[in-house]
């Protein structure tokens, strides 16, 4: 069952279901980095072994100063050992960082690309319905935040289990009341630990939600400026933006409200129960008390243990510390799951049953073939149906499509153009049927291989004209690339532009006009030299005059291949050789 942002905040604050899901996710991401995760506990505790030792000599070196009087001479082995001990300790932190830091590294890597791969697992058609900016803060910050639970947290854990053990065991045969004092009072600071930030984990995923929101939000205003500034709403849009980045903020200082309350009460208890060491030990120097070793306890006894006192809670400190990096790694776990496993509940018709069987076999046969063999019917479609949720988009559609023909797809908006067009680039799966590519159904490897496709709104990255063209080819040479721009009619604008097809052009085409962002669109298609070419609606937006230029430049650069173009428009009909049209989701007779 796919969860609704309201359902997982309910199992966030009441149930606690979801975060043990994702509890669970990233004990087993933990997997992949073990290695580091290992060695960067081994060097903390090699620290803690450190301080143990540090501690020891120092109070070695004080008694034999102060009341054994022992000369300087006597000391050089002890000094020797404080100083080794001192290189070794910031070895030891210098690798317990090193590895805690390539444990989040590996980690970070591994969900990206787990990402990258979910993106192009559910293919444009499902990306587009979610915000960019959203999916961005998704792929970078909350992924980031997953870094310190792996670097810091789960090493802490190990050297937290025993290094304090270990202090106890060294501490009992020396003075057992003060063994007693880190005994009762050391299973506190992970008892508060956890009561404080219960409520840690959903502070951060709300946290994380309103920062995704807020990217979301504030990536698509500004892509829209233009319209906003055209309808006079930049102000209240203004408003709307400093409303969302309050309730982040407000949401932001919930979380460190808990980090500080958390901090200050670990503080307290840590602080308390040095205090009742630095006190038993000092009155029993002074003679002051008699209960237990007090009475006839050393300088060197009494400086041992209360050098170790708030080093014994160092750990569990920075456990406590450590602890919400947990709770933030916990929130943005949760929203990195609704991507990875959006569509997980669903099983499209043609992935399961036998279906399924002769899809896989198909798949076999498609990677050894070069779908070069253009023999009988190129493109079919076999009772397609397709739906989303309860809206049917298509049904009943069986079709077929020679090689080299030219074919003009109509219907009134909503007919369901662009689901046709995604069914055959392998976009998205059919609900019912299967849609062939010369006899094996098409997937997205096959028809990346096979097809060029050109949209209605072409996208220009930023760069040059000559990267944006050799975009569907990055290995072509620069020849070919100006082959295709001539061809295209791409060199027609170039040769007045002050660099040609090197001049850098900025983002979605900036500077450029919606021909000549068509123009550089065909230039891709024809520079892949792909057999099958689709168009949405390459005519929109220009004027009869560039209209009847472009489809020149389509009429000449793909008259060997099979084309079929989605068009409203009659001139581009009245230039194909068949027309096929939708209607509500079914073939008009």
């Amino acid at each position: 069952m796919r969860l609704t942002e309201t359902d997982n905040q309910a199992y966030f604050d009441k149930h606690k279901a979801r975060e043990k899901i994702c509890a669970g996710w990233l004990k087993e991401q933990s997997k992949a980095a073990r290695k580091p995760i290992l060695f960067a506990a081994i060097a903390g505790i090699a620290n803690g072994l450190g301080v143990i030792v540090q501690a020891a000599a120092l109070a070695f070196i004080l008694q034999a100063v102060i009341i054994d009087k022992l000369p300087w001479a006597s000391l050089i082995m002890p000094f020797m050992v404080l100083a080794t001990v001192f290189i070794l300790r910031s070895l030891c932190v210098y690798l317990h960082q090193t590895w805690g830091f390539e444990a989040g590294a590996q980690v970070r890597a591994s969900v990206r690309q787990r990402l990258f791969d979910k993106f192009l697992t559910l293919g444009p058609a499902a990306v587009k319905q979610r915000q960019s900016g959203e999916l961005a803060a998704v792929t970078l910050e909350q992924v980031d935040a997953l870094e310190n639970y792996f670097s810091r947290y789960l090493p802490q854990q190990m050297i937290v289990g025993v290094v304090p053990v270990i202090m106890i065991v060294v501490v009992m045969p020396v003075n057992w009341v003060v063994g007693l004092i880190f005994l009762s009072t050391g299973p506190l600071v992970p008892v508060f630990m956890a009561l404080v930030g219960m409520g840690a984990a959903s502070a951060n995923r709300s946290q994380f939600l309103a920062m995704a929101r807020m990217s979301g939000y504030f990536l698509d205003r500004l892509q829209g400026l233009a319209t906003l500034k055209l309808f006079g709403q930049v102000t209240q849009e203004l408003a709307t933006i400093n409303r969302i980045a309050d309730g982040f903020r407000e949401k932001t200082m919930a979380v460190l409200r808990i980090a500080f309350l958390s901090s200050a009460i670990l503080e307290f208890f840590s602080a308390v129960a040095v205090a009742l060491v630095a006190v038993y030990v000092g009155l029993g120097l002074l003679g002051q008390i008699h209960f237990g070793p007090a009475g006839h306890i050393s300088l060197s006894e009494a400086l041992f243990v209360l050098l170790l006192a708030p080093e014994f809670f160092m750990p569990l400190r920075q456990l406590a510390v450590n602890y919400h990096d947990r709770a933030a790694a916990l929130g943005a776990t949760d929203a990195i799951l609704a991507i990875l496993e959006q569509g997980a509940d669903a099983v499209d018709a043609s992935d399961s049953g036998e279906g399924g069987v002769s899809i896989a076999n198909d798949a076999l046969r498609a990677s050894a073939s070069s779908y070069g063999d253009f023999q009988g019917n190129l493109i079919e479609f076999h009772n397609i149906g397709k739906s989303y949720g309860r809206r049917q988009v298509l049904i009943g559609i069986n079709l077929h499509i020679a090689a080299g023909e030219k074919i003009a797809l109509v219907g009134e908006s909503g007919a369901g153009k662009t689901t046709f067009l995604n069914l055959l680039l392998g976009f998205e799966a059919a609900t019912e049927g299967r849609v062939l590519l010369n006899g094996f159904t098409v997937t997205r490897e096959c028809a990346a291989r096979t097809i060029a496709w050109a949209g209605q709104n072409a996208y220009i990255f930023h760069g040059t004209i000559e990267d944006n063209i050799a975009l569907a080819d990055p290995d072509a040479s620069e020849q070919s690339i100006a082959n295709a721009a001539e061809a295209a009619g791409v060199t027609e604008f170039c040769a007045q532009l002050p660099e040609g097809l090197l001049t850098p052009i900025g983002e979605r085409g900036y500077g450029l006009s919606g021909g000549q962002v068509q123009r550089i669109a065909l230039a891709r298609a024809f520079l892949k030299n792909a057999d099958i070419v689709l168009l949405d609606e390459p005519t929109a937006n220009l004027d009869a005059a560039n209209k009847t230029l472009l489809l020149d430049v389509i009429d000449r650069l793909f008259a060997d291949k099979t084309l079929i173009i989605a068009s409203h428009d009659q001139e581009v009909v009245h230039r194909m050789d068949r027309r096929i049209e939708l209607q509500q989701g079914r073939l008009a007779s």
